[in-house]
């Protein structure tokens, strides 16, 4: 999901908010500090403090955490709420199929972001359901002729899309909170999620991968 305005202010206060609770206020004034002064608006300048100001936080949120914890942040920082309908029906449809990969084959039929798999094209490789992002552009990525261009259609972030910053990855564990909020939903238990594949450190696409619950994983090759 692309960020506006309002949402970027949500972004970080949820974020101050989720360091706050999981590492306690005296960690989150040194690494969300200020996040209360960080521009919000749309000007060159005021996204060029934002890129700075996420670069500093991301790094210090790494110096402070390790992997699990990281992801636990920004995954309750995740703005969005995925949307509730979309959640009653999979988990309806999981329910009458009775399989993960029944389940994953369905989502796969439904092409309704711009021809692009609204459930981000969900794949099984043995215990883990990999997830990787459709473009928030889809005519614009399949047009792109540079990395660049691939790289802004893309990315669903306003917050980062076009940052002159080299930001850190775990910015990008933000968005692992949209899946978990759909497979937990789904699942009807808490699921481990991870970061797989960011355009932050590199890769062509952005991959988060869900854990499948022990008590469904049985029985998977």
């Amino acid at each position: 999901m692309v960020s506006d305005g309002v949402d970027d202010m949500k972004w970080f206060e949820k974020f101050s908010e989720s360091v706050a609770h999981h590492l306690g206020k005296k960690t989150m004034k040194y690494i969300a500090e200020d996040w209360e002064k960080v521009p919000t608006n749309s000007s060159k300048q005021s996204k060029e403090k934002r890129y700075s100001w996420l670069k500093i936080a991301m790094e210090r949120l790494d110096e402070n955490c390790d992997d699990e914890m990281k992801y636990r942040i920004m995954a309750d920082t995740c703005p969005h709420n995925y949307p509730k309908t979309r959640i009653m029906k999979m988990r309806t449809q999981f329910k009458r199929l009775g399989s993960i990969d029944a389940l994953i084959d369905l989502m796969k039929q439904d092409t309704s972001w711009g021809g692009g798999s609204f459930y981000d094209y969900p794949e099984r490789i043995g215990n883990w359901i990999h997830i990787t992002k459709v473009p928030y552009n889809p005519r614009g990525f399949r047009e792109a002729t540079t990395k660049e261009e691939r790289r802004k259609a893309y990315c669903h972030c306003g917050l980062v899309k076009g940052s002159t910053e080299e930001i850190s990855s775990t910015f990008c564990c933000c968005s692992g909170g949209w899946v978990q909020q759909l497979w937990e939903g789904i699942l009807e238990q808490p699921v481990k999620v991870k970061l797989v594949e960011s355009l932050l450190q590199g890769d062509d696409r952005c991959t988060h991968a869900i854990e499948i619950p022990i008590n469904l994983s049985e029985g998977l090759s």
